[in-house]
């Protein structure tokens, strides 16, 4: 029997741990922790979990208290499913059997090896359409999901090259992704993951989000030194699998690899009938917003 904690720090990757009875794990902010949850309303040693006839978590005295379903703890069992929270910070509970752990441990190994994969493909792509096409397709597999966009910049622009979709019509949208997201990730220069958009208030009630249904993203700012050349951004609307620090790293690395090939291939006839950023955001502004929705 082994338990896997997955915590999902506000605005963040997913920090996943697995323990096994005869470990004890501490949780906090602090950098000596086995879970290391880097936000301000966590201590530095804030929780610690363990196996004592059952999965169980002591609170270690922290500034804003521990939860188990809502419950406050201070050294309480826990059911083999449920929702922690550590101030803000939420993160679920799920116990499995040896064998469970097993297989899904493997498939989280097999990440890895198809990051490898899809970077050698891509680097033997001699045609930049079907380069571009890799790229995204590679972004929006790794990170478990269900639909993406490429963007490439063209002067002071950025233009929509490639794209992965559920349906054919898509809404009519040039981009019917999250605006939002993708403008913070140009605009910083840092990797936008949300697993939970309902619990971010910064997007949760922003128009294009809302007339999706997303659940969760993922936006990758493909970056030459710090000159942005244009993004990679995917999401989907079921729960699925989260994505975690490690996911975003090997996403990080095949993004950096891919960067290097679009900057050696790049065609410029692929951007002149491309929709423009900035006309897409002029008209998620124009247009008239869900009731309650923010733009």
């Amino acid at each position: 029997m082994q338990a896997r904690l997955t915590a999902y720090p506000p605005d963040a990757a997913a920090v996943t741990r697995w323990v096994t009875p005869a470990e004890r794990l501490r949780i906090g902010r602090g950098h000596d922790c086995g879970l290391v949850i880097d936000h301000g309303s966590v201590s530095r040693a804030h929780a610690e979990f363990y196996f004592d006839d059952g999965w169980r978590l002591r609170d270690l005295g922290s500034k804003n208290g521990s939860f188990a379903d809502g419950i406050a703890v201070q050294d309480s069992r826990l059911d083999a499913h449920c929702w922690l929270r550590f101030g803000d910070a939420h993160c679920e509970l799920t116990v499995f059997e040896d064998a469970q752990a097993a297989l899904i441990r493997e498939r989280e190994r097999d990440r890895r090896t198809r990051t490898e994969a899809m970077t050698r493909q891509v680097a033997s792509q001699a045609h930049f359409d079907e380069l571009l096409d890799d790229v995204l397709r590679g972004v929006v597999e790794l990170a478990g999901c269900e639909r993406g966009f490429l963007l490439l910049a063209d002067g002071d622009d950025f233009a929509v090259c490639a794209r992965m979709e559920r349906d054919a019509v898509a809404g009519g949208r040039d981009f019917p992704g999250s605006i939002g997201a993708v403008q913070r990730a140009l605009d910083t220069r840092v990797p936008v993951v949300v697993n939970r958009i309902a619990d971010e208030a910064w997007l949760a009630r922003r128009a294009s989000v809302v007339d999706s249904g997303l659940h969760s993203l993922v936006c990758l700012p493909l970056l030459d030194g710090q000159r942005v050349v244009g993004a990679v951004y995917a999401d989907r609307c079921g729960a699925g699998e989260p994505i975690t620090q490690v996911d975003l790293e090997l996403l990080q690395a095949f993004a950096e690899s891919a960067t290097l090939w679009l900057l050696a291939r790049r065609a410029l006839t692929r951007l002149d009938a491309a929709p423009r950023w900035s006309t897409i955001v002029a008209a998620a502004a124009a247009a008239p917003a869900p009731a309650g929705a923010l733009r």
